[in-house]
């Protein structure tokens, strides 16, 4: 049965990942990435990975998701459907590259050397181990990103409020 549900949430949650970056509505977007995270934490839930679901939900289904529809309403896009808002094949390109990577990552997160399969799996421990020594570079990548989307949603913003 937990294989089936295994299976269930994880079609799940790439189904709405699809959705969500071929959507042309941002803000219909925005639900199917909720959707996704809430499909992940399913997964993470089926995997006894407590921790790592509750911040799923927590964290990116509800304070990133705040931030992007915080950026969906600052920036006016009414003037970018007109010129025909559309998914570029290396936006899919890149989206399907940093899920393998994920993928990868999530795939050792709680997975220390020496310990019997699902004994650490999601205890806070053993995420901070693994994040602070072997992933401490795309950790702070991925707080560099953040950070240069949230500038670029700033600049954004005021370059179509002058126009």
């Amino acid at each position: 049965m937990e294989g089936l549900l295994f299976y269930v949430f994880g079609g799940l949650a790439i189904l709405t990942t699809l959705f969500t970056i071929s959507s042309k509505n941002p803000v219909y977007s925005a639900l199917w990435m909720i959707g996704s995270f809430a499909a992940t934490a399913a997964v993470f839930v089926l995997l006894e990975a407590f921790l790592i679901a509750t911040v799923e939900v927590l964290v990116y289904a509800g304070a990133i998701m705040v931030l992007f529809l915080f950026v969906i309403m600052m920036i006016n896009f009414k003037a970018e459907e007109q010129k025909g808002l559309r998914l570029s094949p290396l936006a899919v390109l890149v989206a399907l590259t940093f899920l393998t990577l994920f993928g990868r990552a999530v795939g050792d997160l709680g997975s220390a050397s020496g310990s019997k399969p699902n004994e650490l799996v999601g205890t806070p421990g053993a995420i901070a181990e693994v994040m602070f020594t072997r992933y401490v570079v795309p950790f702070e990548a991925v707080s560099m990103l953040l950070l240069a989307a949230i500038l670029g949603t700033v600049v954004l913003s005021r370059r179509n409020s002058q126009a």
